[in-house]
């Protein structure tokens, strides 16, 4: 029967508020079930991935001060110094959070051809990824099962095999023994000296993530609803154009923490505040070990990354088509997103307390070049970008090399720092993932704020 125009428009309004509606109670309900799933999962304190062994544990003291962390935020203090300073205590959080908890290793793209080996150094834990020739990606443990000798020293391209240094132990690049020379070894013992394999190796975004723990749970069981924010971006098919290794005198907390801080913007970044203000963030987050935000409507400034300068991910909603996302994955994976690049930062622990190794990698959508533009013009335009984000986390560093020999100064004073819950509160959020990870929990949702879903709800409602 025909409508009139009014009632016409009303029954589409209608329509689409029950779809959100419909979206939201749908996304509760996995919520729900997530809460289950990693509570089933959760981590005995003495567990260890070496049999027979027992995990360090938090000192009494230690214990003490991590306790105003563990608050609402309205009642909560910034996580004590002695957490980014102390150096017994970074031992253990190497052991606890990046032996119990899956964690970021690589890109996809550094390890995508065989022959393709990527050396991964986690504080004292050296693993290596390889692509063998079927493309099949692995994980080993980098010691040969000879008498325990590093077996690869760097990354490298075209490889055949892995050879240890030592006795020219030779391994496929499966993992499997190839040769023992001069000795003849019989093919059942070689089959059970393989390299030691890594348990969990898992691909999201197009990133490699490891879990060191025997029978590790899924990992989207720790992504929450993080794949469904995700799945209009074709991440998986991304570009590679560049890196940059730095090696920071800063502890890794506090590059995550940095990157979740959208507070500093004004005073640290300068050129990025033109178009990324403090007061343009808001939340995206929803349950999952992430923090998440975003700034929209982005603004065009004459800058390397306007929006007239790249094409974009095909598949995106007009909200998601003008905003940038940011997500830190915890633990060590920080992501932004553009409309048509996206960087990361991947961190990971040094030997050495307080020191850390962070890899910027920017990454081009499939889209990105446009078709009136040449290759050379947009190679030139990626590498004006690139500049742009290294020169962002140039600064970057400087800010928290500064702030580490501030907390340094503070370690044995017993000064808490304080919280802003309007801006700190992703900040929150990863302090106490890293405190309820070293318990081998995942974040209780309960104690974190309710915040807002404007962005959220654009983005539904399509």
């Amino acid at each position: 029967s025909s409508k009139s125009p009014g009632l016409s428009s009303a029954y589409s309004r209608c329509l689409q508020d029950l779809c959100v509606a419909m979206n939201i109670a749908r996304r509760a309900m996995m919520q729900v079930h997530r809460r289950a799933l990693w509570h089933a999962c959760r981590i005995p304190r003495t567990l260890s991935t070496i049999p027979g062994m027992e995990l360090p544990v938090l000192s009494e003291k230690l214990e003490e001060l991590a306790r105003p962390t563990k608050r609402r935020i309205e009642e909560a203090k910034v996580l004590h110094p002695a957490f980014y300073t102390d150096q017994s205590y970074a031992q253990i959080e190497r052991e606890r959070l990046f032996g119990m908890n899956w964690f970021a290793a690589a890109h996809v793209h550094e390890v995508s051809q065989p022959g393709d080996v990527k050396v991964v150094e986690v504080g004292k834990t050296s693993i290596i990824l390889t692509r063998d020739k079927n493309y099949k990606l692995h994980a080993f443990y980098n010691s040969c099962r000879h008498r325990g000798a590093r077996v690869c020293s760097s990354s490298t391209k075209g490889c055949k095999q892995l050879v240890c240094p030592y006795h020219w132990w030779a391994y496929r690049l499966d993992g499997s023994l190839k040769a023992t020379p001069p000795a003849a070894m019989p093919k059942e013992r070689k089959e059970d000296l393989g390299l030691l394999r890594v348990p969990g190796l898992e691909t999201f975004a197009g990133i490699v993530f490891l879990n060191q723990l025997p029978n590790p749970p899924p990992l989207r069981d720790c992504l929450g609803d993080l794949p469904e924010k995700l799945k209009r971006y074709d991440l998986d098919d991304m570009e590679l154009f560049s890196t940059k290794n730095y090696d920071i005198g800063g502890d890794w907390k506090l590059i995550a923490e940095n990157f979740v801080d959208f507070y500093h913007i004004d005073a640290v970044h300068p050129e990025l505040s033109r178009f990324s203000r403090v007061d343009d963030h808001m939340p995206y987050q929803g349950d999952g070990q992430y923090v998440g935000f975003v700034t929209s409507p982005l603004t065009d400034c004459g800058g390397p990354g306007d929006s007239i300068k790249f094409g974009q991910f095909a598949r995106l909603r007009e909200v998601e088509s003008k905003s940038a996302l940011f997500f830190h994955i915890f633990p060590n994976i920080s992501v932004t997103i553009y409309p048509h690049s996206v960087y990361t930062l991947l961190t990971l622990p040094s030997k050495t307390p307080g020191r850390t190794e962070e890899q910027l990698t920017l990454l081009m959508a499939p889209e990105a070049r446009k078709s009136d533009v040449s290759e050379d013009e947009h190679q030139e335009r990626c590498s004006a970008l690139f500049d742009f984000v290294t020169s962002v986390n140039d600064e970057d560093v400087g800010a928290i090399e500064n702030l580490q020999i501030g907390l340094t100064n503070l370690e044995g004073q017993g000064m808490h720092g304080e919280f802003l819950p309007k801006y700190d509160w992703p900040v929150h959020r990863f302090q106490n993932m890293v405190l309820s990870g070293l318990d081998g929990d995942a974040l209780n949702e309960e104690f974190m704020p309710k915040l807002g879903n404007t962005f959220e709800q654009k983005v539904l409602s399509g």
